[in-house]
């Protein structure tokens, strides 16, 4: 009799299990938890609702979660991440980034500085470039200007004095932000289309030109400045896919430096702790190589090492990106010779 009882307890206990997981608030959970995954968040189609222009169309509309912001209250797009599906190494590639130009018929003063700014955050963020500073680029070349530093003589000079691997220059092709009126507050959408290029100081190529652009959902904003956050929130996601194009071209050269300066069997290089070496790195110096030409297009297709001239070992860091090496073999290094790591 008793062990009827407990067959009877354990097969009631099972049918409210199958019956709980049929209702409403076990779907929700479930739903809620696709959401926290990532795996939710798409674009869906809602309900179909009367159409204005008339009972045979029907409007199809989307709904999205960022759309759901309470009054006076700002809610943020989820947006999965790019990540770059591969590693470049413990090793950084230094940039010069360019303000960028600004196409656009509005009257934005300051735009192409705000939209360069970013970018570079966002390259710095990504822990695989170091940025140099336009101050220095001017003392080095005697001159910032876009069209000089566009000509592969100015580039190749950058990466002989600087170490720079890349130029990076663009243009903000559109802006556009959209504003409604709710009962508390502003709100905003924006749109921006950017373009960059980079360019590689050792060609003198574009090696890479990659467009951004923000899907509108992406930018919402209300309250105060609502105007000035969206059109920041846009530009932010379409710098996203900018980002990892660059990384990308940079990931396809070759690592290297150059020496700034030599005294005695002292070697001072222009790369340091912020680049990614470490004390005891050795590292190959050789002079400049001669540069190789497309026979039909004529076109660079690079520099072929110059002749070795001897191995260096990193010592010490010091100032910003800066590394002292001693000459272990050889004795012939000077500055402007390329350095890489020796296999």
């Amino acid at each position: 009799m008793k062990a009827r009882k407990i067959w009877w307890l354990v097969a009631v206990f099972t049918l409210l299990l199958l019956a709980s997981s049929c209702l409403p608030w076990g779907k929700k959970k479930d739903e809620e938890k696709l959401y926290k995954e990532g795996k939710e968040g798409r674009w869906v189609y809602s309900e179909r609702r009367p159409s204005p222009y008339g009972e045979e169309k029907k409007a199809v509309t989307y709904s999205k979660r960022p759309y759901g912001a309470k009054e006076g209250e700002e809610e943020v797009a989820p947006s999965k991440p790019i990540i770059t599906p591969y590693l470049i190494g413990r090793l950084k590639y230094k940039v010069v980034m360019v303000e960028f130009q600004d196409e656009t018929k509005g009257d934005r003063r300051g735009l192409g500085s705000i939209v360069s700014q970013e970018l570079a955050k966002q390259l710095e963020q990504s822990g695989m470039v170091v940025l140099v500073d336009m101050e220095v680029v001017k003392k080095s070349l005697g001159s910032w200007d876009l069209q000089l530093l566009k000509d592969p003589t100015s580039l190749w000079k950058l990466k002989t004095l600087l170490g720079v691997h890349g130029l990076v220059i663009g243009s903000i092709k559109d802006v556009m932000v959209g504003t409604g009126e709710k009962q508390k507050g502003g709100e905003a959408l924006a749109v921006t289309k950017i373009e960059a290029k980079l360019l590689d100081t050792e060609t003198g190529n574009i090696i890479r030109s990659v467009k951004g652009e923000n899907p509108i959902f992406t930018s919402l904003a209300v309250g105060e400045f609502s105007r000035d956050k969206a059109l920041i929130k846009a530009i932010n996601f379409a710098l996203q896919g900018i980002k990892e194009g660059i990384i990308r071209g940079l990931a396809g050269l070759e690592w290297s430096t150059s020496v700034a300066s030599v005294e005695g069997d002292k070697v001072y290089l222009n790369a340091g702790k912020s680049s990614g070496l470490k004390v005891g790195d050795v590292l190959e110096a050789f002079g400049p190589g001669k540069e190789i030409e497309h026979p039909v297009t004529k076109v660079s297709l690079g520099r072929i090492p110059g002749k070795m001239k001897g191995k260096i070992k990193i010592a010490r860091f010091f100032g910003f990106d800066v590394s002292e090496a001693d000459v272990t073999s050889g004795g012939e290094v000077a500055a402007g010779d390329i350095v890489r790591l020796a296999k």
